[in-house]
């Protein structure tokens, strides 16, 4: 039965009802036989399962590869993991974290691991101790954010018998799937126990954004006077900004969420003030802007030639729809608030490392982000380029002197600028087409489609995204043969780049070419891959009839439907 009927039968009768309910979820959990011990555990306990794993691996992995006891000459633990350490045995002692070279994180960082030596502590698993933690944490953030969904959706336990062949004999329970997209995903308990401090430093606070931002929710049951007033939506803007300036300030790159976060919090108090002027409301699914594009701009899609509303040969009215769509999209209350309270967090934060390190903690700390230039370890199709530019600017450098080094210099650094044009592309798409109306899908998307097109990609990278598909897999259909394939041709590319580069590193083969050609391979297998869930979900849409996601730039229309 369905979440409403119960709830009814909840209020009617509250003892039968509740007991019953108890009962099919019992059912619904274990149909057609009884879980066993481990099973239980895994599923009801899934926090402490996965922080036992990373902290078990953490320990015994680094003393077995480390130390030589297992593989001669191959080392687990990552070598940011000791630029870390060391950053914070200079902080210890009184020193700037930016005296140890190729540190380029924030200050803070430094100063959170050299708490033990404060003590008289070691560091060498403090830092790696705080990342599982933190790994953890965003896993407990994802688990609570997919049930509370499913719950809202009606669909917490689904059944077994509409499923045939391997995909009956695979089915697991909702709460192991949860569970699997990240807090028992091989790929982030290996990047946290090896020492990275993306969990800590960037994923938490990105998730943490996300879980304020999205816990806006109608329910078509609900009277519309729960929503009245803005004071939710204010504060829910102040905490999502402190949060987003946050992860600004350590990592740089979640400032491409920022449109995305403004648009979504504009469309919100829209809902929110449409509830509130239409309190006898039946069915407030219907809800949307605050106003149609077409009643703003006074145009009439019956007087326009062809199946389209959009008014393609009238130029001055596409520019007042590029203005009225930006200034409804992130000119309200909320989305300000939101944007002033990001941007003052990661002023205060950057003047105060600034404060305490001078120049230096603005030039590695922030601006080194913005070029970049490493070929080392690098999944990107770039990096040959990056290779061959660099050692060109040596021997240029090697034979000018004075301004005309300097320009060499520049000029060879210049070039990387130059991925930033599509991924700006895409990226304005996806913040002003579908943040509004799919916050954490549009996330995805984007961070995808960064990562892709990024000219430096290492292995911390993929958990960028990774971390944010759980929060929408539902709305990727992976049950096609476009999908099928897609995730096929992205695993050979994996699998190619990864037996070119252990040729070119471990086995000291001059295959970099080979390894260039891996990298476009890898490249195309991820475009193809975007391509293919974009296209499902648009596919999906159109099935919804749901006009807002069908069509592009939902609003100039006369009639608007809102999921």
């Amino acid at each position: 039965r369905s979440l409403t009927q119960h709830n009814n039968n909840y209020h009617n009768n509250p003892g039968p009802s509740h007991h019953h309910n108890a009962t099919m979820n019992k059912a619904t959990r274990m149909p057609g036989k009884r879980r066993s011990r481990f099973a239980a555990l895994t599923e009801d306990h899934p926090v402490i399962i996965g922080l036992a794993i990373r902290l078990i691996l953490m320990f015994a992995l680094p003393s077995l590869m480390d130390d030589g006891l297992l593989l001669q000459g191959v080392r687990y633990t990552d070598i940011d993991y000791d630029v870390f350490t060391d950053a914070a045995d200079h902080v210890a002692h009184g020193r700037s974290p930016y005296a140890r070279h190729t540190y380029r994180y924030t200050p803070f960082l430094a100063k959170l691991l050299a708490l033990p030596l404060e003590y008289g502590f070691s560091t060498r698993y403090f830092g790696k101790i705080l990342f599982c933690i933190a790994d953890v944490i965003c896993g407990y953030i994802i688990v609570t954010l997919r049930r509370r969904k499913r719950v809202l959706s009606g669909a917490n336990h689904p059944t077994k018998g509409d499923k045939r062949g391997w995909k009956n004999f695979i089915d697991l329970s909702p709460e192991l799937k949860d569970a699997l997209w990240w807090l028992y995903n091989p790929l982030p308990i290996n990047i946290c126990t090896r020492g990275s401090a993306e969990s800590l430093v960037v994923l938490l606070p990105v998730l943490a954004t996300v879980a304020v931002a999205d816990m806006y929710q109608i329910r078509p049951s609900s009277s519309a006077n729960r929503w009245r007033g803005t004071l939710p939506i204010i504060a829910r803007a102040c905490f999502a900004g402190i949060f987003h300036g946050i992860g600004i300030h350590a990592k740089l790159y979640p400032v491409i969420y920022t449109i995305s976060f403004m648009a979504n919090f504009s469309r919100q108090q829209q809902q929110r003030e449409m509830l509130s002027r239409n309190s006898t409301q039946q069915n407030p699914k219907d809800i949307g802007w605050r106003y149609l594009l077409s009643e703003q701009m006074q145009f009439d899609p019956s007087k326009s030639k062809g199946s389209s509303t959009f008014p393609w040969k009238h130029p001055m009215q596409i520019l007042v729809l590029a203005i009225f769509w930006v200034q409804r999209l992130l000119f309200t209350m909320s989305s300000i608030l939101f944007l002033v309270v990001s941007m003052g967090t990661v002023g205060i934060l950057t003047y105060l490392a600034v404060y305490q390190h001078g120049q230096e903690a603005l030039d590695e700390g922030l601006l080194y982000h913005f070029q970049r230039v490493d070929h080392r370890h690098n999944y990107s199709m770039y990096w040959y380029w990056i290779y061959l530019a660099r050692g060109r600017a040596e021997d240029t450098l090697s034979q000018l002197a004075g301004k005309a080094a300097e320009n060499a210099s520049l000029s060879a650094s210049a070039w990387g600028y130059i991925p930033l044009v599509p991924q700006v592309l895409l990226l304005g798409f996806s913040s002003l087409g579908i943040a509004p109306y799919d916050l954490s899908f549009a996330l995805f998307c984007q961070t995808f489609a960064f990562v892709a097109f990024n000219k430096v990609i290492t292995a911390q990278y993929f958990t960028w995204y990774l971390c944010l598909l759980p929060l929408c897999s539902d709305r990727v259909n992976w049950n096609s043969k476009r999908m099928y394939f897609s995730l096929g041709v992205l695993i050979v590319s994996i699998i190619t780049w990864l037996l070119s580069a252990f040729s070119l590193e471990m086995l000291g083969w001059k295959s970099h070419r080979q390894v260039w050609m891996a990298s476009l391979f890898f490249f195309i297998a991820n475009v193809n891959l975007l391509h293919s869930i974009l296209k499902g979900y648009i596919e999906s849409k159109k099935k919804k009839q749901l006009e807002a996601f069908s069509q592009p730039g939902e609003g100039w229309a006369i009639k608007t439907k809102v999921p």
